[in-house]
């Protein structure tokens, strides 16, 4: 043919057509500009298919030449951003390759926190003086839209609210010249409020709240018609204005976040004697159980955003040869020194072994792998390749934890690491004091963040079609919010903290200024030196 028209066709999961490229005429190496939009979930493995036609129509015809497809899965190409496949031919093989870029769509949320108050406002009360709100709306289009409100401070002429928080999408559009209206009322609880007075700003002035004092008159326009002589109603001023950027899960991986998981299986002897066709340790003819049903559901899920497919894995419970000793925290693969195992299928024929050489015993003693995991965790929070690392330890039990209060003492020193817990419960056990450690059914109070998800293995088992992917998405549900949680607690304690400091240094030479950044840089110091005492108490 005398010239190639060639465009790109994506598929996802039941390969339903997602969309199509632009065409490239004549050319074997054509650059395609055109995007294409997947829904992305965390804990679904989509599998796409991309395929690279040769189009001599007007459009995708039957006389258009499928020049070859590719298949990978939405996570491979989130956690790679640039994939590279061999495009195949179903009838004559390989023919070239295919790069996929990956990139969200979804931009990353802006936290602002306002805090304002009002000095000699106007008296509008009879028997009393004001009970002022404010009221923050964008102006658009020629429109007004309120954004936010305050509450009252009743009986005050100089009220302070509480601080505001809001996104810069909601406050402004994240346009920072967007004319901002503030209206301040005073609340009367029998009839509609009375306006005080009100000014405009923008996101762009109360920005500069950072370096100069910012401030407005209060103008009622009737009073101001009325009073010739008339200034305000009152100032209104910023105390302060911090900006703060909220990233999303997927900013992490884009960045280079690994994920891996550490698994650990029940070896007590409550499970029954895996010969025993009623042992929940018992292999049907495929070689399958609820646990490893429970492992590669969320193994799929985990291997395309781990770098080396390594995964840790213990069990708990299990006495050992020679001497059958009680282990809470052995290796499956029996090296103590390097527990990892290649794979999905590495996991599941360690497990397979273990079963063979290592007696079932108990208790249910499950705090001494959670500290292992913890311990793991830390020391993985940078990743060789100079990534990000996050933990998920999968614990999978038959039965409640015999350790409960050393449990959740553990539980609690691992929120302040990278990793996340998800339980699995298999068999009919009475799991309900299980659910005490998920945070979605207690009162975090007591812990910094929430880390712990509790999954039953059997509500999957009979109501689902599809029992191993159902359980794989609750698992792994809040695992996305967990990732984010961490890291913007580590971003508000290190990373703003070095910032500020720096950019504190950098606008102003005030000796004042400067005894401020050096007593900082002891806090800090202070903070680094705690971290490693915690890290050691750990390990120790």
């Amino acid at each position: 043919k005398q010239w190639y028209q060639r465009r790109v066709a994506i598929t996802a999961g039941n390969y339903t057509v997602k969309g199509r490229t632009e065409r490239v005429k004549n050319n074997l190496n054509p650059v395609f500009g055109t995007g294409i939009e997947i829904p992305y979930v965390f804990e679904k493995q989509t599998f796409c298919k991309v395929r690279v036609i040769d189009d001599d129509s007007d459009g995708l015809s039957n006389d258009a030449d499928n020049l070859g497809e590719a298949e990978f899965t939405l996570g491979q190409a989130v956690s790679k951003k640039t994939l590279e496949l061999e495009l195949v031919h179903r009838r004559w093989g390989p023919k070239g390759t295919v790069l996929v870029n990956a990139s969200h769509t979804t931009s990353t949320k802006e936290i602002i926190t306002l805090q304002f108050e009002g000095a000699h406002l106007d008296k509008k009360d009879t028997f009393g003086k004001s009970d002022p709100f404010l009221e923050i709306f964008k102006c658009t289009g020629g429109q007004a839209a309120l954004v936010k409100r305050s509450e009252v401070c009743y009986n005050t002429l100089n009220p302070r609210w509480r601080p505001i928080e809001i996104t810069s999408s909601q406050l402004c559009n994240g346009d920072e010249n967007m004319k901002l209206l503030i209206k301040v009322y005073d609340y009367d609880e029998a009839s509609s409020p009375d306006i005080i007075g009100s000014c405009y700003t923008t996101m762009k002035e109360l920005k500069k709240v950072k370096k100069e004092l910012v401030e407005w008159d209060l103008i009622n326009e009737k009073k101001q018609a009325k009073k010739k002589n008339y200034k305000n109603s009152g100032k209104l001023k910023l105390l302060q204005c911090v900006s703060v950027k909220s990233y999303s899960f997927l900013d992490y991986i884009a960045s280079g976040l690994q994920l891996n998981c550490m698994v650990a299986f029940d070896f007590t002897a409550s499970n029954g004697h895996p010969n025993d066709p009623a042992s929940l340790h018992h292999l049907n003819n495929q070689g399958v159980n609820q646990y490893t049903m429970a492992w590669t559901s969320i193994g799929q899920v985990i291997q395309d955003y781990d770098w080396d497919k390594l995964f840790p894995s213990y069990g708990f419970g299990g006495a050992l040869p020679p001497n059958n000793q009680v282990s809470f925290e052995f290796a499956l693969n029996a090296n103590a020194q390097n527990p990892n195992c290649a794979g999905i299928e590495g996991v599941v024929s360690a497990y397979q072994m273990a079963l063979q050489n290592v007696a079932l015993s108990g208790p249910t003693n499950c705090a001494p792998i959670i500290r292992t995991a913890t311990r793991y965790a830390n020391s993985n929070a940078t990743t060789p390749n100079g990534g990000l690392g996050y933990l998920i330890l999968l614990i999978l039990t038959d039965g409640q934890f015999t350790d409960m209060n050393q449990c959740v003492s553990a539980i609690k020193q691992a929120t302040s690491s990278p990793m996340s817990i998800i339980i699995v419960g298999v068999g009919n056990a009475d799991f309900s004091n299980m659910e005490y450690l998920d945070g979605d059914r207690t009162s975090q109070a007591h812990r910094e963040r929430d880390i712990v998800q509790f999954v039953p293995f059997n509500k999957y088992a009979h109501r689902h079609k599809d029992p191993a992917t159902k359980l794989a998405e609750d698992m792994l549900k809040n695992l996305p919010d967990q990732v984010v949680s961490y890291f913007i607690s580590k971003q508000m304690e290190d990373v703003v903290f070095e910032v500020c400091t720096n950019e504190i240094q950098k606008e102003s030479k005030d000796p004042i200024v400067q005894q401020q950044v050096k007593r900082l840089n002891v806090q800090q110091e202070i903070h680094r030196l705690e971290s490693s005492l915690r890290a050691f108490n750990d390990e120790f």
